[in-house]
């Protein structure tokens, strides 16, 4: 199987099995909010939002290195590099639970909230040692046991809050639910990846000093990057109420379950990338045109077609005391989300082209513009000012980053594709017209259905995307030479 079919089979792979745990994550979210109300919900919100800042050093940016390394001239080698990582993780997981903890018992006074911070922080723990079989994945562009996990991580969720709606076990024990997703995921790909290359901690001390110096870049963007996604919904419970954190919640969760698409394309893709701009520029130029072109055929109808449909979303997913605050933060958020579509793939070129310092430093100055709009928007518009300070920082971070990448030969973002989209744009939202009266399933499948028909027909889907999409689908293992 060809490189670029290992790697659409990689993409295919994880999008389907998430579509498919999609309306599992839609109906636990609607058991979550109906049972928790917006007071509850708010502050399960506001537990998340805050323990996900530390998410970050869950990862360390030690995975991007490891690909790099492997994926490079060197051809380092994975298991002990993998080694290395999760010994350092076993290090400094459980200490980096207890401060998140003890911080945010520190910083917010309600007790409803504290509770959920000492519940939520433990899955940090979990995310800690899961990170580090990632690489394993990406090198070898095998992904059939991560696309398990994350479904089979979705049926035990939803059968869990069920579980706890049922029987009335109240607000820490659905926040408990909320961490099985990280627990799931450490066990089943951890024993996927020992598999695919045996693992073992590995205690050397320079070595590990080594890989975490090499990775500082990459966390510091991960870090930003976190902030960046995090502060406005703990900006938001500091400056506002519970009411608005639950819109942000509800609104965050149902715009950016679309985000899962450009990161596993990004994952996927990661390994190939940095190889390219290595060994072939040429062959380097041509992925991050081809993932331009990929991205934006999904970015767009999620801009376009989440404005008419986020009110209908937001009623079937909560109750209607959550329809007036969140539909217009969801409709901004899906705007933003489609957005940040570009910035996956942009991100990667910027790594394998070694311009980390400057998207650090773009990244620290969006950071700080992002939190000064929120500062100053909040107070007035509430949730709706997250909405309007993200998207102002995500266009910002895709017009600046084009210049950059001119310079290392990179075409510059293909608007012109757009125009390409414009009949299935059309088709679709004829198709979600006619079908409007029925549940709500009805009109997004036939928005679906009549977009790509109409991208397909309207020349969107060129050859090599379709040869590519093709080559996922044939009987085949999922692998591809290094």
């Amino acid at each position: 199987m060809s490189r670029a079919a290992a790697i659409a089979r990689g993409v295919a792979l994880q999008v389907v099995a998430r579509v498919t745990a999609l309306p599992l994550a839609i109906v636990t979210l609607g058991i979550a909010t109906q049972y928790l109300g917006e007071h509850g919900y708010g502050i399960m919100t506001t537990a998340i939002v805050f323990v996900g800042l530390f998410e970050t050093l869950t990862s360390q940016g030690i995975g991007t290195v490891i690909v790099r390394r492997v994926s490079g001239r060197e051809g380092a080698s994975l298991s002990r590099l993998i080694g290395l990582d999760l010994t350092f993780s076993l290090v400094y997981a459980v200490p980096l639970a207890l401060t998140a903890a003890s911080i945010g018992v520190l910083t917010y006074s309600d007790p409803q909230v504290q509770g959920a911070l000492l519940v939520l922080s433990a899955g940090l723990v979990c995310s800690a040692i899961a990170s580090c079989f990632d690489a394993v994945f990406d090198v070898h562009v095998r992904y059939g046991t991560v696309a398990t996990a994350e479904f089979f991580s979705r049926v035990v969720t939803l059968a869990s809050a069920a579980t706890i709606a049922f029987t009335d076990a109240g607000l820490l024990a659905m926040c408990a639910v909320q961490i099985l997703p990280q627990l799931i995921k450490m066990v089943v790909t951890g024993l996927a990846a020992h598999k695919l290359t045996p693992l073992r901690p590995v205690g050397d001390v320079n070595g590990i000093i080594n890989l975490v110096k090499e990775s500082i870049p990459f966390t510091l963007i991960m870090l930003i990057a976190v902030i960046y996604w995090r502060v406005d919904g703990v900006l938001l419970s500091l400056l506002s109420d519970t009411r608005e954190v639950a819109a942000y919640g509800i609104a965050v969760q149902l715009a950016f379950t679309l985000n899962m698409l450009p990161q596993v394309f990004s994952r996927t893709a990661l390994s190939t990338i940095n190889e390219g701009y290595a060994t072939d520029p040429e062959r380097f130029r041509r992925a991050v045109a081809s993932g331009y072109r990929f991205l934006l055929l999904f970015a767009t109808p999620v801009a376009v077609l989440g404005i008419p449909l986020a009110e209908r979303l937001v009623t079937a997913v909560g109750t209607d005391e959550f329809a007036d605050g969140a539909t217009p933060v969801l409709r901004l958020f899906f705007i933003a989300c489609a957005i940040s579509f570009l910035t996956s793939i942009i991100s990667d070129a910027m790594v394998a082209a070694h311009q980390q310092r400057f998207l650090t430093t773009l990244s620290a100055v969006n950071l700080v513009v992002n939190i000064t709009l929120n500062i100053v928007l909040i107070p007035m518009y509430g949730a709706v000012g997250c909405g309007i300070a993200l998207i102002v920082t995500e266009l910002s971070g895709v017009v600046f980053t084009q210049i950059r990448l001119r310079k290392v030969g990179v075409d510059p973002l293909p608007l012109t594709y757009i125009v390409r989209l414009v009949p299935g744009l059309n088709l679709s939202l004829l198709a979600m017209l006619l079908t409007w009266s029925l549940p709500l399933v009805f009109p997004i499948v036939a928005g679906m259905i009549g977009y790509f028909v109409g991208a397909w027909l309207g020349g969107a889907i060129p050859d090599e995307m379709r040869g590519a999409l093709l080559g996922a689908m044939k009987p085949g293992r999922n692998s591809a030479p290094a």
